[in-house]
Formats: C-alpha cells, sequence, structure tokens
C-alpha cells in the first residue's frame, strides 16, 4: 500500500474546488487591475507615463542589466508564499487573497502599459509580463493548487476531524517540485533572455 501510494498520480477529489477557488481569486484580482489601470486619475496617469518613458528610454540606449538575486526574488516569492501557505490552516484564507493579489499586479502592469503608451506599449508589455507569465503561472497554480488542499486538511483537522488524513505525500512534493523547476526556467528566461528582448522592443516603441 504504501508503494502504491507514492506512485498515485491520481487527481485528488477536491482537486477541481481548489483550482476553482484560487483561479477564481486570480481572475477577480486581474479583473480589478484592468478596471483600476483603466480609470487611473490624470495625475496618477501622468506620473506613471513619464516614469516608463524614461525607462523605456533609457533601457533602448544602455539596455538591461537585471540582477540575478533581484530576480530570483521578484519569481519565487509568490511560489514560495504559496507553498509556506500550504502548512497551515490559514492557507484557506491567505492562499485565495494571495492569489488576487498576483492576479491584479499582473494585469494592472500591463494595462498601465497598453493604456499609457497605446499599442505600442503591448511589445514590451508582452516580453516584461506575458512572456514569463507562461512560466510562473503554471507553476503557481501547481503550487497553489496542492498548497490550499494542505491548508483545507489541516482545516479540517483543527477544527473538526483530528484525523483527517493529510495530502502530504511523496507525490504532493514531487509535483511542487515540477512547479520548482519550471520556476527554474522562469528565473534563466527573465535574467539571460528577456532583457534583450525588452531592448529590441523599446527601440522599435521609442
Amino acid at each position: 500500500m504504501g508503494k502504491r501510494d507514492k506512485l498515485n498520480w491520481d487527481i485528488p477529489s477536491d482537486f477541481r474546488v481548489a483550482l476553482v477557488l484560487i483561479g477564481g481569486s486570480f481572475f477577480i484580482g486581474g479583473i480589478l487591475g484592468c478596471i483600476l489601470g483603466a480609470f487611473l486619475d490624470e495625475a496618477a496617469s501622468g506620473e506613471i507615463s513619464d516614469f516608463l518613458t524614461q525607462y523605456l528610454a533609457l533601457v533602448s540606449q544602455e539596455g538591461v542589466s537585471p540582477e540575478f538575486w533581484s530576480v530570483v526574488w521578484e519569481q519565487l516569492r509568490f511560489p514560495l508564499a504559496a507553498f509556506l501557505l500550504g502548512f497551515t490552516a490559514l492557507g484557506v484564507v491567505g492562499l485565495p487573497i494571495l492569489f488576487g493579489v498576483r492576479g491584479f499586479l499582473f494585469t494592472f502592469s500591463i494595462g498601465c502599459f497598453c493604456r499609457l503608451l497605446g499599442y505600442g506599449g503591448l511589445l514590451p508589455a508582452l516580453f516584461l509580463f506575458a512572456l514569463p507569465a507562461f512560466l510562473w503561472a503554471p507553476a503557481l497554480f501547481i503550487i497553489g493548487v496542492h498548497s490550499f488542499m494542505g491548508a483545507g486538511a489541516l482545516f479540517q483537522r483543527t477544527f473538526r476531524d483530528h484525523r483527517y488524513p493529510l495530502p502530504y505525500t511523496s507525490s504532493y512534493f514531487i509535483r511542487c517540485g515540477l512547479g520548482a523547476l519550471l520556476l527554474c526556467l522562469c528565473i534563466m528566461l527573465v535574467y539571460c533572455v528577456v532583457p534583450s528582448l525588452l531592448s529590441a522592443a523599446a527601440r522599435a516603441v521609442l
């Protein structure tokens, strides 16, 4: 039975519930980010527009040389927080909030580029935000869904049934390890590839 548990890759019965809850939170946060980006007042719009224009001008002239550890922290902070929340019952509340914040920041950033720089802002936003999302988003959801199930099991054990089974099996950590692998690829992408693409996009826009 122990061997069967180690090799069990079946989707847990509450996987869909966890996915809907954190996915819905990410979606709602994303919608709020779009709305706020669309309704920035003129003063805030002017300041952000000036900042983005100066940033792209600097990037087009001097390129981008991101600090490695800064990139690591930027890409790991949300998945790491999601992973840790999976070991506390507070994760049933903390994880939806975390995903809502992540969705908000993602769409708000892209929205600012597109609204303030017009269609020309779409290209740098694509390289700076959307391209890495193809790697960090699946990683975040893999880790977040399993963390939510872990937090839910701890909640059940704490407040309802102290014998409620916990999901922290080898397959749980293998799946989280898959998310970590995607994050490593994302870090390499952002550190090695995105700077060149962003510089080319900035020159094209300006």
